[in-house]
């Protein structure tokens, strides 16, 4: 059966969670990170020298990174819908969800920090910054979803479960009055979400820590 090593809180263990749950797929999930520790222990080192979650073991095959983690486990076990195998299909899942990480994730962990995991720590006008920062890549993603359901179109896909958890925190943690626009069909992709039991069990019904 696969394992997963990781806290529920944590927004990328978050996804891999999500994936295997919207596939139907078992696991078994054991805490650590954080306050449960574990990650620098000499046999999860062995597994992860990162020292972080998630990680997960599959058939005696161990692999870190979430986002590469989700397109192992679809790859295997996930209808094509979800992960496309043509080309350009795929490169046009993939690239949205590295955008997720490379240029969404560093603005959001700005404001989850400030706001709280160390608000002692990072300034009012650091996460202010950080919003302002946000917008317009949120505005990115609100012109792709222009007139379609989902990124890539009418399926529901891995950029769907990669940029969703973060499109959590956004909403939970920003309030519309600090917002100088809106971003109408990011919003409507959000409520699509939210209708999601998947997204609701594993995202948005954890407590944020």
């Amino acid at each position: 059966m696969l394992k997963i090593w990781g806290r529920r809180n944590s927004n990328n263990v978050q996804k891999v969670l999500w994936l295997c749950e919207e596939i139907g797929l078992d696991y078994e999930q054991e805490d650590a990170g954080a306050e449960f520790g574990r990650t620098r222990d000499p046999d999860m080192l062995a597994r992860n020298p990162n020292a972080v979650v998630p990680t997960i073991e599959d058939d005696g095959f161990t692999l870190w990174e979430s986002n590469v983690i989700l397109r192992y486990l679809a790859s295997k076990y996930a209808a094509e819908e979800i992960y496309p195998s043509g080309v350009e299909l795929r490169a046009n899942v993939e690239r949205w969800m590295d955008w997720q990480q490379t240029t969404l994730l560093p603005p959001l962990t700005t404001i989850f920090w400030g706001r709280v995991r160390t608000p002692d720590k990072i300034s009012p006008d650091a996460v202010e910054s950080a919003i302002r920062m946000a917008e317009p890549i949120w505005s990115i993603l609100d012109h792709r979803l222009d007139g379609q359901k989902w990124i890539m179109g009418n399926s529901f896909t891995l950029a769907e479960i990669a940029l969703g958890a973060l499109a959590w925190r956004w909403f939970t943690l920003v309030n519309p009055g600090e917002l100088a626009g809106e971003h109408k069909n990011v919003e409507s992709w959000f409520r699509r979400l939210r209708a999601r039991p998947a997204y609701e069990k594993h995202v948005t019904s954890i407590p944020m820590t």
